[in-house]
C-alpha cells in the first residue's frame, strides 16, 4: 500500500525546511527523464507502462538502458517507474547529446525530456510501492505503507555532492513502484526540457501529434535542479527574412560539434537548405540565405542525433 496524506506531509516539511537550494522543491514531485522518442509515445499513450508492457506494446521508442544491468534483474520490470529525485545517477549517464565515445555502456538519452509528478497523487495510491535503492541492485529491498517509508534514508536519496560513495549512489536511485497503467491525467504535472530550443521542439511535437491538451504542462528548466547540462543541445534559435539565428549549448566531449541543419518547405518538405559543419558550443550563429517569405521547417541534428524540430516563419 502507499502511504499516508500525512506522513508525506510530515517528509515534505523535513526536507523543504533542511535544504536552502533547488531540493527544497524535490519532494513535491517524482521524476522520471526519457528521451524525447519515448517521452512523446507516453504522452500519446496517457499513462505510463511498465518496462514488461511498454515492450508487449511496442512502446520502447529508444532504450537506454544497458542490457548488461536491465537484465540483472527484473525485480521492477512490471511497475511504473519513478524517482524520488532528478539528477540521480542513471540521468547523469544518459542526459544530453555527446559523441559515441562518450556513451555509458552504448547508450545515450540526447533529447532529454523530464516528467514531473505530483508525489502525493502517486505516493498515496493503494497499490503504490517504493525502494531504498535503484531496483537494478540485488540488495535494495521494496517497501510499502507509512512504516517502509520510515526505512528509506533520504538524505542519502537527496544527497547532492560530488563523489558520493557507492552505496549513496545507489540510494540516490531510490524508486517508486506504481502499479503500470499510471494515469497521467491524474498524476502528471510538468513535461520540462532544458533549453529554449528544446521548448519550441516539444510544443511542435506535441501539436503535429494532436496532444496539445499536454501543452499548459511544457516548461523550460530554470537553475540547476532538474538536468545536469553536461552536454550539448540546441540552447535557442530564431530567425529574420535573411537569417536564421542560433547557439549551441556546451558539451563535455571533446572536439567540436558536429552539426547538420536543414531548413524544409512546410507543406512539400522539400529541403530548401542544407548545411553541415563542426561547430563549438556556447557560441551565437547565424545561417545567411535567400529563401522566399514563408513558412518553413527547421530540423537540427547534433552528433548526428535528433536535436530540433520547429517551424519557423520569414516574414
Amino acid at each position: 500500500m502507499g502511504i499516508s496524506i500525512e506522513k508525506l506531509a510530515a517528509h515534505r516539511l523535513k526536507y523543504e525546511a533542511q535544504y536552502l537550494n533547488y531540493r527544497k522543491s524535490w519532494p513535491r514531485h517524482l521524476y522520471r527523464h526519457e528521451p524525447i522518442e519515448n517521452a512523446l509515445k507516453i504522452l500519446q499513450n496517457g499513462s505510463l507502462l511498465s518496462r514488461n508492457a511498454a515492450a508487449q506494446g511496442g512502446l520502447i521508442g529508444l532504450d537506454i538502458a544497458p542490457e548488461e544491468i536491465i537484465n540483472s534483474t527484473d525485480a521492477a520490470h512490471n511497475y511504473a517507474r519513478l524517482y524520488f529525485r532528478p539528477k540521480n545517477p542513471t540521468q547523469f549517464h544518459i542526459e544530453g547529446i555527446r559523441k559515441p565515445a562518450d556513451y555509458y555502456n552504448g547508450k545515450h538519452a540526447g533529447f532529454t525530456v523530464m516528467f514531473m509528478f505530483d508525489a502525493a497523487a502517486v505516493l498515496t495510491q493503494n497499490t503504490t510501492k517504493f525502494s531504498c535503492g535503484n531496483m537494478q541492485s540485488h540488495i535494495t529491498d521494496v517497501f510499502d505503507g507509512d512504516t517502509g517509508f520510515d526505512q528509506l534514508d533520504f538524505d542519502s536519496i537527496y544527497h547532492d555532492v560530488a563523489y558520493p560513495s557507492p552505496e549513496v549512489i545507489r540510494k540516490r536511485c531510490a524508486e517508486v513502484l506504481p502499479q503500470s497503467g499510471l494515469v497521467l491525467a491524474d498524476t502528471l504535472r510538468f513535461v520540462v526540457v532544458r533549453t529554449d530550443a528544446d521548448l519550441a521542439t516539444l510544443k511542435y511535437s506535441l501539436g503535429q501529434m494532436g496532444l496539445d491538451a499536454y501543452l499548459p504542462l511544457v516548461r523550460k528548466s530554470t537553475g540547476s535542479g532538474l538536468f545536469f547540462n553536461r552536454y550539448t543541445a540546441v540552447e535557442h534559435i530564431d530567425s529574420s527574412p535573411n537569417r536564421v539565428n542560433f547557439k549551441l549549448a556546451a558539451s563535455s566531449s571533446s572536439g567540436q560539434i558536429q552539426t547538420s541543419i536543414q531548413i524544409l518547405e512546410l507543406k512539400s518538405r522539400n529541403v530548401m537548405f542544407n548545411l553541415n559543419a563542426d561547430l563549438d558550443g556556447n557560441k551565437r550563429y547565424y545561417i545567411e540565405h535567400n529563401l522566399a517569405l514563408g513558412s518553413y521547417l527547421v530540423n537540427y541534428k547534433l552528433e548526428d542525433v535528433f536535436a530540433h524540430e520547429s517551424q519557423i516563419s520569414l516574414m
